[in-house]
């Protein structure tokens, strides 16, 4: 299964050019922000599901990114919601750097992840940022 995610997510994100990757300790931190790494977590709220808190918006994005068809539900595998997360920051993060002309840092793709396709430019995202930041530092 996590073969035929990476193969998919290669071939989908071939044409991006973001210069970041999302790596895999970015996405223990972003995971640590959302829910404490919590396969199950659910934020009932803002129909938020998984270990970082995916919303229907953001799937769609990804899926379309991906060619997949990914439920809410199927965010609550850690392997599928990596690659929804992963497909979703490789888009609005290129985005981002094409638009500045800068590599995008881990803490913009964050405020990405926070505050949607351009949230790295939004004020409203930068205690994100911090607690996001703040969770790196814990970490080490």
């Amino acid at each position: 299964m996590k073969t035929i995610l990476a193969t998919i997510l290669a071939i989908a994100m071939s044409n991006c050019t973001i210069a970041a990757t999302v790596s895999e300790g970015f996405l223990a931190r972003l995971a640590a922000v959302e829910s404490g790494g919590n396969d199950a977590a659910v934020n009932a709220r803002e129909d938020a599901h998984g270990r970082y808190q995916i919303r229907a918006p953001y799937l769609a994005d990804a899926n379309e990114a991906l060619g997949t068809s990914y439920t809410l539900s199927d965010c609550h595998d850690p392997a599928i919601a990596a690659a929804v997360v992963r497909a979703y920051l490789m888009r609005y993060g290129t985005a981002f750097e094409r638009r500045t002309g800068r590599t995008a840092t881990d803490e913009d793709l964050a405020r990405i992840h926070n505050g949607g396709p351009r949230g790295a430019e939004k004020e409203s995202t930068e205690g994100y940022a911090a607690l996001f930041a703040a969770a790196g530092l814990s970490a080490q």
